[in-house]
């Protein structure tokens, strides 16, 4: 009998990179030096959403079959789970819209559905519908021409580069600069779900239909070390001559990410679901907790320890983003399923969790 394949080398490295995430909002060299901090937080940190991308693209193909009615089953299914994920979202972060002016500081219908489709409603929260419209353009590339669904990715990176740490090539282009103009009213950065999901949920697509299988670990890992400094060469660059219009977005993320994912593919280790259901929730409550280690530092006069300190302030971050990540796990296991279960006699799916 073939046993169940295991993926607990991607369990560890999405655990890493939504503490990366953190570390790209919290900037945790900022007090010691700038360029280090910049590396870390400016540069390094970007290969973190391109890896929750491929993996969610990794484990949504694997379950498409070639049968359109079941496929169609598959996607609308994911668009609930985390459309689901994205409403719960939206209103957690209420309270701290409120608090910021987000609903007074030129809010209109217009700039809300702006942040609906494109922006997130809160910083972070753009992840989740460029989720949905990444696995829906691939989804559709995938079943009507799959030998163009990479291209066609990669082509829309090109542009979404252009628009992000390479916009200063267009800028004295005036056509151009009109276009990414015209694009810039109806979202705020071409990191998004039409420029930047695709091509990585796409890199996720080929890692699950099994192109490149079999090449050595040791080439990977070797190649992500090569991929990673020629980002750092690119990222300096790049920003020593005033070139990016934001810094999200890197020609050699794409092989950096790549071959990161596919040896993290190698890693031993048994899949852990308390892992992916903490990642989840790391992502979605990290501001919270930014918020509450700020505020307790206040409190208790712990301003220069635990707010001034970014290397301090990165760690307290972290572990409160934990905590609370436990928590809403136990929470949802505890309270909501327990619920479900008395109401339906069985235990649901987790929908907490994007793969």
């Amino acid at each position: 009998m073939t046993s169940k394949p295991q993926y607990g080398g991607l369990d560890w490295l999405k655990f890493a990179a939504a503490l990366l995430v953190i570390a790209n909002h919290t900037s945790p060299l900022s007090t010691y030096n700038g360029t280090a901090d910049f590396l870390l937080s400016g540069i390094l940190t970007r290969i973190a959403v391109p890896i929750f991308f491929m993996t969610a693209g990794f484990f949504f193909f694997r379950k498409l079959t070639g049968d359109p009615l079941r496929d169609n089953k598959v996607l609308s299914g994911y668009l609930r789970k985390v459309g689901a994920l994205y409403g719960a979202a939206i209103l957690l972060y209420i309270p701290l819209n409120l608090y910021t002016g987000y609903f007074s500081d030129g809010f209109t219908v217009g700039s809300l559905l702006k942040d609906l489709v494109f922006n997130g409603t809160f910083y972070h929260l753009w992840y989740l519908p460029a989720l949905m419209i990444g696995i829906t353009l691939t989804a559709f590339l995938y079943r009507k021409t799959p030998t163009w669904m990479l291209p066609v990715s990669i082509t829309l990176y090109v542009i979404g580069l252009l628009g992000d740490s390479y916009y200063g090539f267009i800028k004295g282009v005036p056509w151009l600069s009109a276009s990414y103009g015209a694009m810039f009213h109806l979202f705020d950065y071409t990191r998004n779900g039409l420029f930047f999901a695709p091509v990585y949920l796409a890199l996720g697509a080929a890692a699950a239909k099994g192109q490149g299988r079999g090449t050595s670990p040791v080439l990977h890992a070797s190649l992500f070390a090569v991929s990673l400094g020629a980002m750092f060469a690119e990222g300096l660059l790049l920003r020593s001559a005033g070139i990016p219009r934001h810094d999200s977005m890197y020609v050699f993320a794409l092989p950096a990410a790549y071959c990161l994912f596919r040896w993290a593919l190698s890693w031993k280790g048994t899949s852990n679901k308390r892992y992916r259901e903490w990642r989840t929730w790391l992502y979605i409550l990290h501001p919270l907790a930014i918020v509450l280690v700020r505020g307790a530092a206040k409190a208790v006069h712990w301003e220069a320890w635990l707010v001034r300190n970014s290397l301090l302030h990165f760690a307290a971050v972290c572990i409160v983003s934990i905590a609370m990540s436990a928590g809403s796990v136990y929470l949802w296991k505890t309270v909501f399923r327990g619920r479900d279960r008395r109401l339906t006699g069985r235990s649901p799916a987790s929908r907490s969790q994007i793969s």
